[in-house]
């Protein structure tokens, strides 16, 4: 028997097919866009640590209120009231009508002597009660004089001040004014200097008749000063 010859491979049909492969790879590769770098698309992966067992959250049941607890019967406690002791009636004597009067008789009335006097009904207002009204008349109308040149400021009406001053001054027999002076003051100053004012703008006043002075006439006047 001959020796079995040995077959040479085909070089040039496995160089064929091997270009044959390569340019097939390159054009799927180019179809697919593998070999893009930016068509990848990222995919986020998260690692939970599962060695512990996760908890579950379970609700708790409503809490119901417990049933009160029936009352237990209370036990009447009987009282034992004393009885009301009994007074006797006291015997009371009755009073003795028949006193002596000996006190009444000890005292005796004082004996007045017979004087023949004024009756109230026959009593006349005289000259001195004539003195007083006139002099009455004469200060009410010398305040309400005053009381016409009073002025209130209208800086003391804005805030509200309020208060009574009061002056001492003298009427000359001629009715002029002097010594005028504030006695007690208001608390304000505006107040008393608007009351001065008032005195020396309503100033000379008439001359006091001559059955209350003879000569000077020395009065003191309340000026007061009051929001309505």
């Amino acid at each position: 028997m001959g020796s079995v010859s040995k077959i040479k491979p085909n070089w040039l049909l496995l160089s064929l097919v091997g270009i044959s492969i390569g340019i097939h790879l390159v054009v799927f590769m180019h179809v697919s866009g593998l070999y893009r770098s930016h068509l990848f698309t990222p995919i986020e992966l998260t690692l939970q640590d599962t060695s512990e067992p996760r908890q579950r959250s379970i609700p708790r049941p409503r809490c119901r209120p417990k049933t009160p607890k029936l009352p237990q019967e209370v036990k009447r406690l009987e009282v034992k009231r004393n009885p009301i002791p009994d007074f006797r009636p006291m015997k009371i004597e009755p009073a003795e009508n028949h006193l002596p009067d000996t006190l009444v008789e000890s005292i005796s009335h004082p004996e007045i002597p017979k004087i023949q006097g004024l009756i109230v009904s026959d009593w006349e207002p005289g000259e001195l009660a004539a003195d007083y009204e006139a002099k009455d008349n004469y200060i009410e109308m010398i305040r309400l004089r005053i009381e016409r040149f009073k002025n209130y400021p209208h800086l003391a009406k804005t805030w509200h001040m309020e208060g009574m001053a009061t002056l001492r001054f003298t009427i000359t027999k001629e009715g002029k004014l002097k010594g005028l002076e504030l006695v007690r003051s208001s608390q304000h100053k505006i107040l008393d200097r608007a009351a001065l004012g008032a005195v020396r703008d309503a100033a000379p006043f008439p001359p006091p008749p001559v059955t209350i002075s003879r000569g000077d006439l020395t009065m003191e006047i309340a000026i007061v000063f009051e929001l309505t």
